[in-house]
């Protein structure tokens, strides 16, 4: 979760785009072709591959090997003086400790990376190391462009890597096997702190300014929205407050619903699993009409924002911070979006809520893939290992013994200029799974000790929380991680979360038909909640969903699990 404090902002609603689609085509091509010629010369870290039971993963090559990659920049990737895409403080440890030299073979524009690495997959002129979208992962497999690296990754993977890719049942890791084979390592994450909508976020100072109680139970949760947008909370005597918001992109956005659907126990876009044991798709479970027929009566007594069916992410943001809604189903960062409704209305106070039912007790939250992306190797490089030894140097850095003040201003952040993102050059980077670093903001927030925080991101978010605490209102975000992150550790804790039962590939038919899909299942329910269509247009779109490929779908989706 490193990187994930600067990105804030974009972290979720990006989540669907970080593992772009692309059309499926037939790749014929050699599946040895390569850019490089370098690349394959043998080396001594070659034999010891395959000869040494217990190799060194911190061995440096004698001579040096070449690695050829591929990039994707964006506008505000800003460099470091004196440092450029290939030739940076990452590039220049993997050289002089490791003997690892890294070709840059191209640059692109992030918004064309996929496409332009589609183009090196159609043609078979291959990097030997890249990063891929799930899509592309599935054409390098069917065209048998990559390399196998199970044997690579249990002898040269660190322990801190193997910890890593524990978490989580293994998900992370798992993504990039086929049966007991792995041909990828994960960009792997936290599958909760990735996690749309999983709290509820409440004006506290509206619930005391009314003489309201806090939520036990989804029904107070309502009662409150039922205050917020009838009681004038904001004191201009005016009715233009709303009680609950959330984007047009309900399902899938940071600042979405899917935390109430939850409330219902429903998981819209999960598989999840059945009381055979068989994956069946969350979104066409009966709890999901259920959970759409609360939405409707709360959008027809104008507890919801009216306009949501028009307003992105950043709408509902103005909404917020223009001080003129109460109640959001928001993740763990949702300080981030309302800094300035703090400056203009000092007085303003959220507080996260978990998840909760109807009965008061708390709901499972949906978690998302535990992966941003994963890297490959393509089949033929003589050195497959080198992508195993360059995460092992990214965990080092960011979360092993090489995790200093010192290494994360040199390789995470420049500490003079916050904006410039070091990681960003990395040829291989992963998140940290273990959200160590907010366990570290809890105990330093509630002792009251700030040398509690040993990780340089929790003594950020730390340093920050005291400022704003101390009147520097443009920082109150920050303020808010802790008790977000003590209600997630307490959901962990209990096991009251929902994996996504399906991890693999897109299987064929999800290939051609997914988009539709989704697409009929977003307007069916946008409509649903606007009450522009009756409740049972619900059963009405189960029946299209498995007409037009949904049943394909799910006996894909249990031929797949039976291979796991």
């Amino acid at each position: 979760m490193k990187k994930s404090l600067v990105l804030l902002m974009c972290f979720v609603f990006a989540g669907s785009l970080l593992l772009t689609a692309c059309s499926d085509s037939n790749n014929s091509a050699s599946p040895g072709a390569s850019s490089s010629t370098a690349s394959s010369e043998p080396s001594s870290a070659s034999s010891e591959s395959s000869g040494e039971a217990t190799p060194d993963p911190n061995a440096k090559y004698d001579p040096p090997v070449t690695v050829t990659t591929v990039r994707a920049i964006t506008a505000d990737m800003k460099l470091p003086e004196g440092q450029t895409y290939e030739d940076n403080v990452w590039t220049r440890t993997l050289r002089d400790e490791y003997g690892i030299d890294t070709k840059v073979l191209w640059n692109v524009d992030g918004g064309q990376y996929d496409n332009k690495l589609n183009m090196s997959i159609a043609s078979g002129d291959l990097p030997d190391l890249m990063k891929v979208s799930s899509a592309q992962f599935k054409q390098l497999l069917e065209s048998d462009s990559l390399a196998d690296l199970t044997e690579v990754y249990e002898k040269y993977a660190s322990e801190e890597m193997k910890k890593q890719h524990a978490i989580g049942d293994g998900i992370a890791l798992k993504t990039g096997m086929i049966g007991d084979k792995l041909y990828a390592l994960p960009d792997a994450a936290s599958a909760i702190g990735g996690a749309p909508s999983t709290l509820i976020w409440i004006r506290a100072d509206w619930l005391k300014k009314l003489g309201l109680e806090e939520p036990k139970s989804l029904e107070d949760v309502f009662a409150i929205a039922r205050a917020f947008t009838k009681n004038d909370p904001d004191g201009n005597s005016k009715a233009d407050t709303t009680g609950i918001v959330f984007e047009k992109g309900f399902l899938s956005s940071g600042l979405g619903n899917r935390g109430l659907f939850n409330s219902f126990d429903a998981f819209p876009q999960s598989w999840i699993a059945d009381s055979t044991g068989n994956l069946v798709y969350g979104s066409i479970q009966p709890e999901v009409k259920t959970a759409l027929q609360a939405l409707q009566d709360l959008y027809k007594e104008g507890l919801l924002d009216k306009e949501f069916i028009v307003k992105d992410a950043g709408k509902v943001i103005e909404t917020l911070v223009a001080n003129k809604a109460g109640i959001a189903f928001g993740p763990h960062y949702f300080g981030q979006f309302i800094h300035q409704t703090k400056v203009q209305h000092p007085e303003v106070e959220w507080k996260p809520f978990p998840l909760m039912r109807l009965d008061g007790s708390q709901a499972k939250v949906s978690l998302n893939s535990p992966t941003l992306g994963q890297y490959v190797v393509r089949k033929g490089y003589s050195n497959p290992e080198v992508i195993v030894k360059m995460m092992n140097l990214a965990f080092d850095i960011t979360v092993g013994e090489r995790a200093t003040k010192e290494n994360y201003d040199k390789y995470m952040y420049d500490p003079k200029d916050g904006t410039i993102q070091i990681w960003n050059f990395a040829p291989v980077f992963s998140n940290d799974s273990t959200d160590a670093l907010f366990q570290q903001i809890i105990d330093a927030t509630e002792a009251n000790d700030p040398t509690l925080a040993k990780d340089a991101t929790a003594q950020l978010v730390i340093a920050n929380a005291k400022k704003a605490r101390e009147g520097e209102h443009s920082l109150y975000g920050w303020t808010l991680y802790s008790d977000a992150w003590k209600i997630y550790f307490d959901l962990m804790n209990k096991g009251l979360y929902v994996n996504n039962g399906f991890y693999g590939v897109p299987t064929p038919t999800m290939t051609d038909k997914q988009a539709t899909l989704d697409q009929l299942e977003l307007e069916t329910f946008s409509k649903i909640i606007m009450n522009a269509a009756p409740i049972d247009d619900f059963d009405k779109f189960v029946e299209n969903w498995k007409k037009l490929g949904g049943d394909q779908v799910t006996k894909e989706v249990n031929e797949w699990k039976q291979t796991m």
